[in-house]
């Protein structure tokens, strides 16, 4: 073999085996963070975003409050007072005029048959208790909690040291609770979901519930309260401050909060049978 090409062959396989350490560029992808809705909610739809968040409950209590409480100003008329409210509703959920259908992430329950391989998916909706019963049927959407101890004492001097429970609470007022099957026991909106038991260990871990709902101008708010005091016998304290989105309930649906399958919806009962 001529030695000028036993020569090249070091140098050629050289250049092919450093072409691949140029070195590659990727552009980093920001994931999707969930946000709240800003928009009314459409009931005809057959599939939800994946980790749907719904409407925000705080924000829609806050603005509707705060329009009831609005004046109207010197130099300005009735009835401009009137179409500024007006105008301020409907830029709340971006939907003009129209009826508003929204849409909250309310906590599920869920428990599984075994027996009937059914797996039973719920929402609580009762009596919040409060002391001036201002609502009586509700769904709880989001609630915070602080703790505390503080020193107290009575007439005579004595003292003992008392745990407060403070909760703000921000619920669903239902003004229609008569219009669904609510179960006496637990006071649960109950699906029943036909599932193996591998399927039901699937749903259980991502399932969600959405509350629907409709609301009228008017009366859009109401607060109350529950407070129970600290004893010797028993030094603990509880308050809880509840805020509450008056509503008509529409309907509970039960969905996959990652890939926002629905599974099911419970709607009002039928009037002739009383069933769901």
């Amino acid at each position: 073999m001529n030695m000028r090409h036993l020569l090249l062959l070091p140098m050629c396989f050289a250049a092919i085996v450093t072409l691949p350490m140029v070195a590659q560029t990727h552009k980093a992808v920001a994931p999707v963070v969930p946000t709240y809705s800003q928009v009314s909610f459409d009931p005809t739809s057959v599939r939800l975003p994946p980790h749907f968040m719904g409407n925000d409950i705080v924000r829609l209590y806050e603005a509707y409050k705060a329009l009831r409480a609005a004046q109207k100003t010197e130099f300005e008329t009735t009835d401009q007072f009137r179409k500024r409210i007006e105008l301020a509703e409907a830029r709340l959920l971006g939907n003009g005029m129209k009826p508003s259908t929204l849409a909250f992430v309310v906590p599920v329950v869920s428990e599984y048959d075994a027996d009937a391989q059914v797996l039973n998916a719920g929402v609580e909706c009762s009596n919040p208790h409060g002391v001036q019963e201002h609502v009586l049927g509700s769904i709880a959407v989001r609630k915070h909690k602080s703790h505390r101890t503080y020193v107290a004492s009575n007439a005579f001097g004595a003292k003992i040291t008392v745990d407060e429970t403070h909760t703000v609470s921000f619920h669903i007022g239902v003004d229609n609770p008569d219009d669904f099957v609510i179960d006496d026991a637990k006071n649960l909106l109950v699906a029943s979901l036909k599932s193996t038991p591998e399927e039901a260990r699937r749903i259980k871990g991502t399932l969600s519930a959405l509350a629907l709902c409709s609301i009228e101008r008017g009366e859009e708010t109401s607060d109350d309260f529950i407070l129970e005091k600290a004893t010797f016998d028993n030094p603990h304290e509880y308050w809880e401050e509840m805020q509450f989105l008056n509503t008509n309930l529409v309907a509970i649906w039960f969905f996959d909060s990652s890939s926002g399958r629905i599974y099911a919806k419970v709607g009002p009962r039928d009037a002739n049978t009383g069933k769901q």
